[in-house]
């Protein structure tokens, strides 16, 4: 099959595109408005940007034209906001809180989860997460108009929770973090089946 990107209709190539790019790992945002109401939401196009500084990179599409989603919104008025890490445990819990909630509904109670003080920010993580990363805006970058518009958010981490037992031998024990990732559709991943391989010196 062949695909000229110009000729496909924005649900096609969006399609293609997640279908392409798999599995998505998933940060579990978790932000606060200016009166205090917390909302908590996952995004699939997230990844590791930069060590130095340490950058989380997070892109949050715009669906209505007329308005940011609530996280993108808090992100820009208060410029905090913490990455929880998804477990298989919580991935039901995680699939609840992605509805297109009003502004005003608080998505720790809606997915049945407790909220964790942060160190360094105002918005709560999610307590049964096994990583919370703490984290302040460094920059936005908006590409494109419209539905389907990517907001970049480059958001430096300040702060790294990480669960008992997960931390072995100076690293995160993947199989005991049991990361949910994303595939196309209504599909997810867990990463078990890994393989090494040696890098070139």
């Amino acid at each position: 099959m062949e695909f000229n990107v110009q000729q496909l209709e924005r649900t096609n190539l969006y399609q293609l595109l997640v279908g392409c790019v798999l599995p998505r790992p998933i940060a579990w945002v978790s932000t606060q408005d200016l009166k205090g109401v917390c909302n908590l939401a996952p995004f699939s196009f997230f990844n590791v940007m930069s060590v130095n500084p340490p950058l989380l990179g997070i892109s949050i599409l715009k669906q209505a034209p007329e308005r940011d989603k609530d996280t993108l919104a808090n992100i820009r008025l208060t410029g905090e906001l913490v990455v929880n890490i998804v477990s298989q445990p919580l991935a039901a819990a995680m699939n609840a809180s992605c509805g297109a909630y009003p502004a005003d509904i608080d998505e720790f109670e809606l997915a049945g989860v407790a909220k964790m003080g942060s160190v360094t920010v105002k918005p709560p993580g999610v307590a049964e997460a096994p990583v919370r990363l703490e984290c302040a805006l460094h920059q936005c970058l908006t590409f494109g108009h419209g539905s389907g518009a990517g907001n970049l958010v480059l958001a430096e981490v300040k702060y790294i929770h990480v669960a008992d037992g997960l931390w072995r031998d100076g690293a995160i024990d993947e199989q005991a973090l049991q990361a949910v990732g994303k595939l196309g559709g209504n599909r997810y991943s867990l990463a078990e089946e890994a393989f090494t391989l040696e890098r070139p010196a």
